[in-house]
C-alpha cells in the first residue's frame, strides 16, 4: 500500500509480570519465538505494508531493546526507542510520543508488542480511511475478553461495559489505527488509552470504529502457558515445506507432465502424480496458512463414506508434512462443461443433488466424527462479508443509509432459516464432472449456514457468463427447491434464494476487488463486472432496489487496478 502510514507505535513498556521468570531480564516483546524476538513478527508485517519508522516505548530492561536495535534500524526502517522511567500506561505512552509525529504522519498504527496477529493491516488501514473515523480498533469475534461493543454499522459504542450499551461484543486485538489529530489529543496523564476512546465515544459518537479481523491467527502472549504453546507451535517443522517431488516419492508416486501445478490457492498446490502401476492421482501439498486445510482429509472421508457424496477418495495423508494424495477425477470441471454450446444440465442437476445431500446429513455425520468446522454463518460473518464489499469494491465511495439498511437486512433474512452444513464456496470451478456426475472439491471451508447460500452461489456464479444463463438460473432454482424438500411456497423459496445470492455476491465481488487491488492479482478484477451485473439482478429480485441501482452503477465503471 503506497500510502500506508509511515510510522507505527509499538507498545513495549510493560513489565510482563505474568511471564516471570522469563521476563526478569528481558522485556516481554523480546522473548524469543523460533529464535527471534516475538515483536519482529508484527514489525515485519508492518514494514512489508509500508511502515518506515517504528517508535517503541520502553521501561523494563531498556538496554535489551537497545541491544536488539543497536543501529536504530529494522531493515531500512528507522527504530526510535522512547524510554519511560515511570510507566505512563498506553494512553500516556501515546501522548508522550505524539510530538514526534510529522507532517507526513496523517495516521498512526498502534500495535501492542506482545500481540501476534494474522490480521490484514493494509485492509484495516484502508477501512479506517474510507470510513473517516478518528480511530479504528481491530477486533475479533472470539477472544478471552470480549468487551468492545460495536453496532452492525461498525461503530464502537462502549468498552468494558462502562457506558451501558447492549450492542454485540468483540475482542479488542491490541491493534488500532488512529489519526494524528487523535494521537495529539490524548492527554498527558498516566492512564489507559481506553479512557480516551471512551471520552471520544461520548463526545463524538461514531468517531471510534471497528474493523473485524477474520484471520485465523491472534495471540495475546500474556501467560507462560500461552507463550509456551505458541512457541512450540511455531518452532515445530513447518507444514508444506516438503518439495512436491519428495512428497510424491514418499507415497510411491512421481510427478507427471513436467510437474506443472494444476491448481493452487489458500496455501495449497495440486499436481498430478503416477505410481509404478501407471495409476494416476492428485498430489496436494498444503501449509499452515489456513487451518481448515488440516480437516480436508477427514471431511472428505466422512462426506464420502457416511453420506455417500461424490467426493474424491483420500488415498494417503501426512498431516505433519501437509500432504494429501487424492483420487484423480480428471481435468473437467463444471465451468469447462459450461463453455460448450449445449448447457450441461445433467452435471448442474447432479451438483445441486450433492449439495442437498450434504445439507440433509452433513451436520450429524460431521459431529459424530468429532470434526470442528469453521465459524458458522451468523450476524457477524454476514456483516464481515458486507464490509468486505464496502472496503474492496466501494473503496471509499459513500452510499446512502438506505443501501446500508438493505445490505444489513440480508443477513437477518438468512438468519431466520434453520442452519445446515454447507459447502460455502459452491461455484463452477470447485465442482469436477465425470460421466455427467458432479464431484465436489475445495470444501475445507465448510460450515453451518443457510442452504440457500450454496444453491445461489452456483446459480449466480460470476465465472458463468453464458448469454442464456438467466434462463438456466430459473431451472437451477426450481431443481434446488425440489431436491431440498422445501415445505414452503415457491415464492418464499425464490425470495430467500435471491437474498442469499445477493449476500454471496457481496462477498465474491469483495474478494475480486481485494485480490485484484491488494494482493497483486489483477486477473481477478476481470470477474468484477459480471459479479456486479449478477448482483444487480439478484438484489432486484429480492426487493433490494437501492443496492441493485448501486451495483448497476458500479458495473458500468471499469474496475481500476491499483499499481
Amino acid at each position: 500500500m503506497s500510502d500506508f502510514p509511515r510510522t507505527a507505535f509499538i507498545l513495549g513498556a510493560g513489565l510482563g509480570t505474568r511471564l516471570r521468570p522469563l521476563t526478569e531480564h528481558c522485556p516481554k516483546p523480546l522473548l524469543p519465538i523460533a529464535g527471534r524476538p516475538m515483536v519482529l513478527q508484527a514489525m515485519e508485517k508492518l514494514r512489508a505494508a509500508g511502515t518506515r519508522r517504528f517508535i517503541i516505548n520502553t521501561h523494563h530492561c531498556p538496554e535489551v531493546w537497545a541491544q536488539t536495535f543497536p543501529e536504530g534500524k529494522f531493515g531500512e526502517a528507522e527504530v526510535k526507542l522512547v524510554h519511560e522511567p515511570v510507566i505512563l500506561e498506553t494512553g500516556g505512552g501515546l501522548a508522550n510520543i505524539a510530538g514526534l509525529l510529522g507532517d507526513q504522519d496523517t495516521d498512526l498504527v498502534i500495535w501492542n508488542g506482545d500481540i501476534l496477529s494474522g490480521c490484514d493491516i493494509v485492509a484495516a488501514v484502508a477501512h479506517h480511511r474510507d470510513n473517516g473515523g478518528a480511530a479504528t480498533l481491530v477486533v475479533r469475534e472470539q477472544g478471552p475478553v470480549r468487551n468492545v461493543r460495536i453496532t452492525d454499522d461498525g461503530l464502537v459504542t462502549d468498552m468494558r461495559d462502562r457506558l451501558g450499551k447492549s450492542d454485540p461484543c468483540y475482542q479488542y486485538t491490541g491493534i488500532c489505527v488512529v489519526t494524528k489529530a487523535f494521537a495529539q489529543g490524548v492527554p498527558a496523564t498516566m492512564e489507559s488509552l481506553v479512557e480516551h476512546f471512551l471520552r471520544q465515544i461520548q463526545a463524538q459518537p461514531g468517531s471510534i470504529q471497528g474493523y473485524l479481523d477474520a484471520s485465523t491467527t491472534w495471540h495475546d502472549l500474556g501467560t507462560l502457558e500461552e507463550y509456551q504453546a505458541v512457541k512450540a507451535q511455531q518452532e515445530k517443522p513447518l507444514r508444506g515445506v516438503i518439495s512436491p517431488a519428495d512428497a510424491a516419492k514418499a507415497h510411491g508416486y512421481e510427478l507427471t507432465s513436467g510437474g506443472e501445478v494444476l491448481k493452487g490457492g489458500s496455501g495449497r498446490k495440486f499436481q498430478r502424480v503416477r505410481n509404478a502401476a501407471g495409476e494416476s492421482a492428485v498430489l496436494c501439498v498444503y501449509d499452515d496458512s489456513r487451518p481448515e486445510n488440516l480437516i480436508y482429509g477427514s471431511l472428505a472421508s466422512v462426506l464420502r463414506e457416511k453420506i455417500g457424496a461424490n467426493i474424491p477418495a483420500v488415498i494417503a495423508e501426512d498431516k505433519d508434512a501437509g500432504v494429501l494424495i487424492l483420487e484423480d477425477l480428471g481435468s473437467t470441471d463444471l465451468w469447462t462443461c459450461a463453455q460448450a454450446a449445449e448447457f450441461p444440465w445433467a452435471a448442474f442437476a447432479s451438483a445441486l443433488e450433492q449439495a442437498a445431500a450434504i445439507h440433509r446429513h452433513g451436520a450429524e455425520a460431521i459431529a459424530a466424527a468429532g470434526i470442528t468446522l469453521m465459524e458458522a454463518f451468523g450476524p457477524n460473518l454476514y456483516q464481515w462479508e458486507r464490509q468486505y464489499f464496502q472496503d474492496n469494491v466501494l473503496a471509499g465511495r459513500k452510499v446512502d443509509r438506505g443501501v446500508l439498511d438493505e445490505m444489513a437486512a440480508l443477513g437477518k433474512d438468512l438468519g431466520t432459516q434453520s442452519p445446515v452444513t454447507i459447502h460455502r464456496d459452491f461455484q463452477s470451478q470447485n465442482i469436477m464432472v465425470r460421466d455427467n456426475q458432479a464431484w465436489l472439491i475445495d470444501f475445507q471451508g465448510m460450515r453451518h449456514g443457510s442452504m440457500f447460500y450454496d444453491f445461489a452461489s452456483l446459480a449466480f456464479d460470476p465465472y458463468l457468463t453464458r448469454t442464456d444463463m438467466d434462463l438456466w438460473r430459473i431451472e437451477i432454482e426450481d431443481h434446488a427447491r425440489e431436491v431440498s424438500d422445501w415445505k414452503g411456497s415457491s415464492d418464499e423459496f425464490s425470495h430467500y434464494f435471491h437474498v442469499a445470492a445477493t449476500q454471496r455476491l457481496l462477498q465474491a465481488c469483495g474478494a475480486y476487488g481485494f485480490l485484484g487491488n491488494k494482493k497483486g492479482r489483477p486477473e481477478y478484477l476481470a470477474h468484477l463486472p459480471q459479479g456486479l451485473r449478477n448482483l444487480t439482478i439478484a438484489a432486484s429480485l429480492c426487493g433490494k432496489r437501492r443496492l441493485a441501482k448501486l451495483a448497476e452503477d458500479l458495473a458500468a465503471t471499469p474496475p481500476k487496478v491499483n499499481r
